[in-house]
């Protein structure tokens, strides 16, 4: 049986009667935890947040002192939560299964509602709750809109060095930033394919030669996701844009590595290879 100790530990927490803290810490480790790639690691994760919510809540049945006034806070953030829960929760489901824009017009319908946007001097506590919540929406969900993101990250300041995150939670922060850098390469592939769409294939080429020593793409992972998307891309054309094919054959060396364009979506791969002249041929076109 996993002690108490063990359960904190393996959560990367001190012990708290914060579940909302132990939700958050359960959720970023299950991004690198998963039961089809590790199941004795996943059910391990799993049992330490069961035996830490257990905790909390024997810790949160502990008497306060009486000097200190939390009875009103307790009740106060009690009221928030039951008015911003369903809320929160109709934000997610947007994310993971709506449109960005159907997210994006019921995060302005809540702040409207709700009064959010001067609640940051008139609420303090509204407004902290509903950053948690944006926070778990942003960071926990399995899918979130870029923009939704975008809007959040700009709304909060989580990014900023100031920002009480950047101390209390770097590792979330360091995320932060790459879903951003993601999302900015995101929609750069999506401007090169709408160039050649209007045919403009010369000004695409010039575009992804400049974005090729851009500082956007020096994270390996950002410039693969980059480098893949474009690859899916191109693939759906009837003919391929055998300039910007070529050009970005040769940039990112596809002639000679492409193992990681075809483990990330092999019907695309496959589509494309298909339609293509050899890699090395094109590189040197």
């Amino acid at each position: 049986m996993m002690t108490t100790t063990d359960c904190w530990s393996t959560l990367g927490l001190i012990p708290t009667a914060d579940d909302r803290e132990i939700r958050r810490a359960y959720a970023r480790l299950l991004k690198t935890t998963r039961p089809e790639e590790d199941p004795e690691a996943f059910q391990a994760l799993r049992t330490a947040f069961e035996e830490a919510m257990w905790q909390a809540s024997e810790l949160a049945r502990q008497p306060v002192a009486a000097a200190r006034p939390e009875g009103e806070r307790d009740l106060r953030e009690a009221e928030i939560e039951l008015l911003l829960r369903p809320h929160i929760e109709t934000l997610a489901e947007l994310n993971e299964r709506g449109t960005v824009e159907e997210a994006m017009t019921k995060l302005q319908s809540m702040m409207t509602e709700l009064q959010l946007d001067t609640a940051r001097e008139r609420d303090p506590l509204l407004w902290q709750m509903f950053e948690d919540g944006m926070l778990w929406v942003c960071c926990d969900i399995a899918a979130n809109h870029d923009d939704f993101l975008r809007t959040a990250v700009q709304m909060f300041g989580w990014i900023e060095p100031a920002h009480w995150l950047s101390e209390r939670d770097p590792k979330t922060v360091e995320w932060l930033k790459l879903r951003l850098l993601e999302a900015d390469a995101l929609e750069q592939v999506d401007h090169l394919l709408n160039l050649v769409d209007a045919g403009q294939e010369p000004e695409a080429i010039a575009t992804l030669t400049r974005l090729a020593d851009d500082e956007l793409l020096f994270n390996v992972d950002v410039r693969h996701l980059f480098e893949a998307e474009l690859m899916v891309g191109l693939s759906e054309f009837e003919t391929l844009p055998a300039g910007l094919t070529a050009r970005a054959a040769h940039v990112f060396a596809w002639w000679r590595d492409h193992r990681h364009l075809e483990e990330y979506h092999p019907e695309a791969w496959h589509a494309f290879h298909s339609k293509s002249l050899s890699l090395r041929v094109l590189a040197n076109l």
